[in-house]
Order: C-alpha cells, then structure tokens, then sequence
C-alpha cells in the first residue's frame, strides 16, 4: 500500500487543526506551527489545500477559517457543518440523507456537484438552555430582513 506524498507542513497543520477544537484561519494555523519552523502563509495555504483535497481537513466558507475531519474519509466529498450563532460552537453533523437529497436536487437541474460544504446556523444544545442566548437569538432574528437575493430560482 503506497501512502500519499508527504509536504513537510501538511503534519504540523493537521496537528494545530486537530487539536484546536475550533475552527483556524491561516494566519491562526501559521502562528501555531510558527515555532516548528514554518513561517510562509503560501506553505499553510498549500498545506491546507492538500488536507482538504485528502479529506482530512474542511473549510467553513462563512467563517473562512478551517477544521479537521471529525469522520472517516467523506467518500462524496461532502461536509456539512452546525454553527452556534450565540458561542461560535461548529460541529460537523453525518447528514448521509440530506447529502442524498442535495445531490438529487442538484441532479434535477442538470448541474454535477463536485464538492460540497453546507452550514447551518442556530443555537448549540449548551446556549438553549441560556436565557441570554435565547434572548439574543430572538433579538437578533426579529430584525432580519429576509437576506434574500432577488433570484428567482
């Protein structure tokens, strides 16, 4: 069994992203592994690159930081992803069956989905059972505005 080509970096990252417990910028993952001799943002950013592509790693677009695989291989390159809006707690959720459904849908339209990252916000099960979460929750969706883009998909 051949093991995948090794960069010097992709063991350093991979360990500041494993043992964060949150979600990393860059800038944050380059100044963990500052001390071990990488001192490049582009060496953290290909690094980066190579976990995600392996499916070791998975990038939270809203958040632009980066995290480690909590699952085994995602053989269909899809992550989906809980955000507390009140903490900042991000967990990634098995979701097998919305991942299906996603996929369909997308099929049913003609479009091939190569990859996929989906996000979900809320309130984690510690901040439900805070009134002050529950209150800033409420609070801030009673003055959403309805963020939506004129698209008529």
């Amino acid at each position: 069994m051949t093991r995948p080509r090794t960069l010097p970096a992709r063991g350093p990252v991979y360990g500041a992203l494993r043992s964060a417990g949150a979600p990393m910028t860059a800038y944050q993952i380059l100044d963990a592994v500052r001390d071990q001799g990488i001192t490049a943002p582009p060496t953290v950013y290909r690094a980066l690159n190579r976990l995600v592509d392996e499916g070791l790693a998975h990038r939270v677009e809203s958040l632009n930081a980066y995290v480690a695989c909590v699952h085994s291989r995602h053989g269909d390159a899809a992550a989906i992803f809980s955000i507390c809006e009140n903490c900042g707690l991000v967990a990634e959720l098995e979701a097998t069956d919305a991942v299906a459904g996603l996929r369909d849908a997308a099929s049913g339209r003609g479009f091939r989905v190569d990859r996929m990252t989906a996000e979900v916000r809320g309130l984690c099960g510690v901040c439900l059972d805070d009134p002050k979460a529950l209150a800033a929750s409420a609070a801030r969706h009673s003055t959403d505005s309805g963020d939506h883009d004129g698209h008529d998909h």
